[in-house]
């Protein structure tokens, strides 16, 4: 995705900061499964990593991530289990149970966390950016998510005080703000009977092209294995929110269409209030919505970090180009039409 920065709206950033997340969880869950680690079970010991007192229970972390007890219950049974934490009662009320992290599950935290991607994006953010990185603005969006968001900030506990403390780079202000709109995207989900990858799913139909509108590229894209995003297209199927087309010249090729239903229940999964709240609370620092065009240029640093796939926007590839007869794709040398230009695409090459 890539936005004018001349017609950015405010919501607009929010949904910059979507976009860079979900590159940020693909290579996120790659880098769990190197380590044997569901993506729910990194999100605990992250969060655990940089709450305090007041904010390591469960139901906290429930709270936070907008996700139900339950499955937070079965997340930290496993956490327990492997030696990464470890469940206190309240010295008060020991009703209430407070979860360390251990030194095992911080190790194994730090190992499983997309640090060389940001590293790799920021130093490409920092040679590429015709203007100064001021990262006030990242921290400014941030804290105007929080303030709209249910879920408790990351507050540091003393003992990793020096660590929650340190100055961030931007992806990593990214990864927070990112936590904070998924939450609000659960909520929404659950109330449309809907999971989160139903809607991921959903919305990277809404956005990409003919060449990256297949199972394979969905996979790809949401860093999901073949079989449940598999299984995700059996219920959207039956929903009857998408659609699915066998390729004209290789019927062994799929393509996934989006259906009215699956784009006006997409619609309403969005976090959109959460976005205007926090565009309205933004725009009271207008030197921060000078700034947009900071916000494309980490998508795009992001987008050329990934060693993979970037799905940028096709008009944005080194491949494409513009003929006097209209668009054209100079990697399988095919027309394009103005709305093919204007999707994300796996085969993208950031120029």
């Amino acid at each position: 995705m890539q936005i004018n920065k001349k017609i950015i709206n405010k919501t607009e950033v929010f949904e910059l900061i979507q976009c860079m997340s979900i590159l940020i969880r693909s290579e996120q869950r790659k880098k769990c499964a190197e380590f044997r680690l569901q993506l729910v079970h990194y999100d605990t010991l992250d969060y655990l990593s940089h709450c305090s007192k007041y904010t390591d229970t469960p139901a906290a972390t429930a709270t936070y991530f907008g996700m139900t007890r339950g499955t937070v219950s079965q997340s930290m049974i496993v956490l327990e289990k492997k030696g990464y934490i470890e469940k206190i009662k309240d010295e008060i009320d020991k009703r209430i149970i407070h979860v360390n992290l251990l030194p095992a599950g911080m190790a194994i935290l730090k190992q499983a966390r997309t640090t060389d991607l940001f590293n790799k994006a920021n130093a490409i953010l920092i040679q590429e950016s015709s203007a100064h990185i001021d990262q006030k603005s990242f921290v400014s969006t941030l804290i105007s998510l929080q303030k709209v968001s249910r879920p408790q900030p990351f507050i540091a506990d003393k003992k990793y005080k020096f660590d929650a403390l340190r100055k961030p780079n931007v992806f990593e202000l990214i990864q927070r703000m990112a936590a904070l709109i998924r939450s609000e995207e659960r909520k929404k989900c659950t109330e449309l009977r809907l999971q989160l990858v139903h809607f991921q799913t959903l919305e990277y139909l809404s956005i990409c092209n003919k060449y990256s509108d297949t199972p394979a590229a969905i996979a790809n894209y949401l860093g999901l294995t073949r079989g449940t995003v598999s299984q995700t297209l059996i219920f959207l199927e039956k929903r009857a929110f998408i659609k699915k087309n066998q390729d004209k010249s290789d019927k062994r090729v799929l393509h996934i269409q989006l259906l009215p239903k699956g784009l006006t229940i997409l619609n309403k999964a969005k976090p959109t209030e959460l976005f205007q709240r926090a565009a309205s609370i933004l725009q009271e620092n207008s030197s921060i919505l000078e700034r947009e065009d900071i916000f494309i240029a980490a998508l795009t640093a992001l987008q050329k970090a990934n060693d993979l796939n970037s799905f940028g926007v096709c008009k944005t590839c080194k491949n494409f180009s513009r003929k006097p007869n209209g668009y054209f794709c100079e990697l399988t040398q095919e027309k394009l039409t103005k709305k093919d230009s204007e999707k994300s695409c796996q085969e993208h090459i950031p120029i």
